[in-house]
C-alpha cells in the first residue's frame, strides 16, 4: 500500500499527497464524501514503517524511510474514484446513508450465495442497498434455484491488518494481544518491509512473523502492481522473494494497486495463480474501490473500499451481494470505531478493518480499538 491498501507508499498487503480528508464514520442517515479516497493502502513511511511503495504512474513523492529501511522515492498515482490516472477505478457512491448503526434483519436462511433452500428465503428482500436476484423468481422451484443475493448473516468474519510498522513497534504488540484475547476470529496481517519483501531477508521481519504466526495470526507479504502496468516477471520475483527470505512464514501475497479493469483480470489470475504455485495460497487485491466483477475468482479476496469514512450499504451491496462475503473487504481510515456498523457490515464483506488514524499516513499505527474490533467480529 501507498501514501496516496492503494488500492494493502508515501497491505496496502500512492504517491501524490492527499492532504485532506473526511471526518470520522457517518452516522444513521449521514452521507459520506469520498472525494478523499486514498485507494491504494498506502505504505506511508512513519519512523517504524515501510519505505515509500514503488508504483506506475505519475507523480512522485519522497517518504521518510522506516526504521532500517532506506529512504525510497516512489512513482505512483492517486487512487482517488474517478481519476483518470487510475485505469478503470470508479467512485464509491457518494451521499449514500451509511450503513453504521442501521438494523439489518435479513434472514440467517441466507448465508450463502446458493443457500437459498425454501422460496421464503430466497424472496426475502436483501437490506438497504441491495437488490435481491431471487426476489424476480414466480414459481418455488425458480426461487430455489435462484443465486441468493440476499446479505449473508452469520458468516464468519475476520480482518486484513495493513501492518505497515517495523516489528518493534508497539502496533504489532497491540495485534497479537488482541488476537490471543480474541482467538476464534481470523486476523491477516499484511506486511512491508520496503514495499515488498526488499532486497535481503530482515531478521527483524524474521522474528516479529514468527510472532505473529505463533498467535494465529495469518501473515501476508506486500508487493505493488502499479494497477497492472509493473512488469509481471518482476512482481513474481517479489513474490519469490517472499518465500525465500521467510520461508514457511508467509500465508499469501497482498497484490496493492489493483487494476479495476476487467481486461487486467488474466495478469492477475496469473500472478495469484503463481503465488499460490508457490506455496502462499491465500491472494489478496487492494484496489481500494469498488471494481470489475470479472475478478471474482481470480483473486481470493479483493478490498473494495479504503477511503476516509465508514462505507454505506450501497457501498458494499449491489453486484457483490451475489458472490460469497469471503470475497470482499473493507478498510476505511478517517473513522470512528462502531460495533453496530461493524456487525452490519458483517453481512456484505468477510473481512472489516477500521481505523482512527488520518492521511497523509492512516497506516502508520493500530487503533486503540483493535480489540473491540475483533469483539465485534466474533
Amino acid at each position: 500500500m501507498q501514501i496516496k491498501l492503494g488500492g494493502l507508499a508515501a497491505f496496502c498487503i500512492g504517491a501524490t499527497l492527499v492532504v485532506s480528508c473526511g471526518g470520522g464514520g457517518a452516522g444513521d442517515g449521514a452521507t459520506i464524501d469520498n472525494t478523499d479516497n486514498t485507494g491504494v493502502v498506502g505504505a506511508k513511511n512513519a519512523n517504524g514503517g515501510a519505505a515509500g511503495n514503488a508504483g506506475g504512474g505519475g507523480g512522485t513523492a519522497t517518504s521518510p524511510s522506516a526504521a532500517g529501511a532506506p529512504n525510497t522515492t516512489a512513482s505512483n498515482d492517486n487512487n482517488v474514484p474517478g481519476d483518470t490516472n487510475n485505469p478503470g477505478a470508479s467512485s464509491a457512491a457518494s451521499g449514500a446513508p451509511s450503513v453504521a448503526g442501521t438494523t439489518a434483519t435479513t434472514p440467517a436462511a441466507a448465508t450463502t450465495p446458493a443457500a437459498a433452500t425454501t422460496p421464503a428465503a430466497a424472496a426475502t428482500p436483501a437490506a438497504a442497498g441491495t437488490t435481491p436476484a431471487a426476489a424476480t423468481a414466480t414459481t418455488p422451484a425458480a426461487a430455489a434455484a435462484a443465486p441468493a443475493a440476499a446479505p449473508q448473516t452469520g458468516a464468519s468474519a475476520g480482518t486484513i491488518v495493513p501492518l505497515y510498522t517495523y516489528p518493534t513497534d508497539p502496533s504489532w504488540n497491540a495485534v497479537i494481544a488482541a488476537k490471543t484475547a480474541h482467538p476464534r476470529v481470523e486476523v491477516i496481517a499484511a506486511v512491508n518491509p520496503n514495499n515488498g519483501p526488499g532486497a535481503a531477508a530482515d531478521p527483524g521481519y524474521a522474528s516479529g512473523i514468527a510472532r505473529l504466526k505463533a498467535a494465529g495470526i495469518k501473515v501476508i507479504g506486500y508487493v505493488a502492481t502499479g494497477y497492472a502496468v509493473n512488469n509481471p516477471g518482476a512482481v513474481k520475483a517479489d513474490i519469490d522473494r517472499w518465500r525465500t527470505f521467510y520461508p514457511g512464514q508467509i500465508g499469501g501475497i497482498f497484490f496493492d494497486e489493483q487494476s479495476s479493469r476487467a481486461g487486467d483480470v488474466a495478469y492477475y489470475r496469473d500472478l495469484s495463480q503463481h503465488a499460490k504455485a508457490a506455496g502462499m495460497p491465500f491472494t489478496v487485491g487492494n484496489p481500494g474501490t469498488d471494481t470489475s466483477e470479472a475478478f471474482i475468482g481470480a483473486l481470493d479476496t479483493m478490498l473494495i473500499y479504503e477511503s476516509s469514512g465508514l462505507p454505506s450499504a450501497t457501498q458494499m451491496g449491489g453486484w457483490h451481494s451475489k458472490y460469497a462475503a469471503s470475497n470482499f473487504g473493507i478498510i476505511p481510515h478517517t473513522s470512528t470505531f462502531d460495533a453496530n456498523f461493524v456487525k452490519n457490515a458483517r453481512q456484505y464483506v468477510r473481512y472489516v478493518y477500521v481505523q482512527n488514524d488520518t492521511l497523509p499516513n492512516p497506516w502508520d499505527s493500530v487503533p486503540a480499538t483493535f480489540s473491540d474490533l475483533l469483539a465485534a467480529l466474533e
